[in-house]
């Protein structure tokens, strides 16, 4: 299984936001995104995603995106959420811009609770 994402470099002028925006939903840019929302609240859920910036250099391009979610406690009959900002780097490599896979949650087993 690749640990690297490869996505093809637009042509100049071409608007990266949208452009990476669209990767996200069609093209499976998505695995080099870090959706985990669990250091927040356990009980937190991720409710959305959204690209805000991405700029490029000679040797790469970075990607901004925000990431919100929310927890409802109903023990306090509250809901909490917010929005945590993230970046994530690719590197040049040819025609693409190489980016590493996001690292896959870590989860704990019952026995880690006792």
């Amino acid at each position: 299984m690749p640990t690297d994402i490869r996505v093809p470099i637009p042509q100049p002028g071409e608007y990266l936001r949208l452009y990476f925006d669209e990767m996200v939903e069609n093209d499976g840019f998505d695995l080099a995104l870090d959706y985990s929302v669990s250091e927040f609240d356990e009980l937190a859920r991720l409710t959305g995603l959204t690209v805000t910036d991405a700029p490029a250099t000679d040797a790469g391009a970075a990607v901004h995106y925000t990431v919100s979610w929310e927890a409802f406690h109903a023990c306090d009959g509250k809901a909490v959420g917010g929005d945590h900002s993230r970046v994530v780097r690719g590197r040049k490599d040819g025609a693409d811009w190489v980016f590493d896979k996001a690292a896959a949650p870590t989860t704990r087993s019952t026995v880690d609770e006792f």
